[in-house]
């Protein structure tokens, strides 16, 4: 499938030619933006690469220096992404020796699982989220704490690329332009501060079919937005497309209930569109 999609120069560079590359999602319970990532792991990521996940950061540290089996690691993300796509896609970078991280600040991993030497840094960890998630400003707060994450990930790792996987909201190069309810300075816009000019960003998107809430429950969605990317006549099964192939108008819907304002060519580098998609496999 990804040989046929990355079938010109162009297609190729938005994974190859770039140190950082943030490859998003519009929903998070969708099994085929997983399988996605897991193709593109293989063809772009397979050495001197580290793999960074929307996952509980200082749990997946952890899980990563005490070399816990994939299913382990599934404790440091949210529940809908406890998945078999998830947990192939995490066997596939341990079994590679590529380091699996995870760059959230929400906390996941059980405090009592930590050894006694972490423990404090991890209660002064989880009073400072809950801080946070109290705050007005907790969105731009979480993206901004992420951003550092990364910067952590790329001073730790400065010979490696970096496969990043979030959603679509976290990776926009221009999310603070948004209007109303999806306005957010993402983490591509905090880390094109400090290191410009290396990242690319390539969001998932799907026209309809059945996906999963963050709290498992499952739902329909048909996009017929006539402006959205999503409605493009090209996308059949799958179309993935290089930001000067989109129409200048064209936009994207937000988790498949919000649209966007932007239009999409300015958000992202690349985007692949499925017609149709599928809930993933809960572990």
């Amino acid at each position: 499938m990804l040989e046929k999609m990355t079938d010109t120069r162009e297609k190729r560079a938005l994974f190859s030619e770039s140190r950082i590359v943030f490859l998003g999602e519009a929903i998070h319970g969708v099994a085929e933006f997983t399988r996605f990532r897991l193709a593109v792991a293989r063809r772009f990521f397979c050495e001197n690469s580290i793999l960074l996940f929307e996952a509980d950061s200082t749990g997946m540290l952890l899980s990563h220096q005490r070399r816990e089996t994939a299913y382990l690691r599934l404790k440091n993300f949210p529940r809908v992404m406890r998945t078999q796509e998830i947990l192939q896609l995490l066997t596939w970078g341990i079994d590679r020796q590529l380091p699996c991280l995870g760059i959230d600040c929400i906390p996941r991993h059980d405090l009592t699982d930590f050894p006694p030497t972490w423990q404090q840094q991890r209660r002064h960890e989880v009073a400072e989220y809950l801080e946070m998630k109290s705050s007005t400003d907790y969105f731009e707060q979480r993206d901004a704490r992420m951003a550092d994450n990364v910067l952590i990930a790329a001073m730790n790792y400065p010979e490696h690329r970096m496969l990043i996987m979030l959603h679509n909201l976290h990776i926009k190069r221009q999310g603070s332009r948004e209007n109303n309810g999806l306005r957010l300075r993402s983490v591509r816009e905090y880390l094109e501060k400090i290191i410009p000019e290396q990242s690319h960003s390539i969001a998932q998107l799907a026209r309809g079919g059945r996906a999963l809430h963050n709290d498992l429950t499952p739902f329909n969605f048909q996009i017929d937005d006539p402006l959205s990317l999503e409605m493009h006549l090209d996308v059949v099964s799958h179309t993935l497309f290089p930001a000067s192939r989109i129409p200048p108008d064209c936009v994207a819907w937000h988790h498949a209930f919000e649209r966007e304002t932007l239009p999409v060519r300015e958000q992202y580098e690349g985007c692949l569109v499925y017609g149709r998609v599928h809930i993933p496999r809960l572990v």
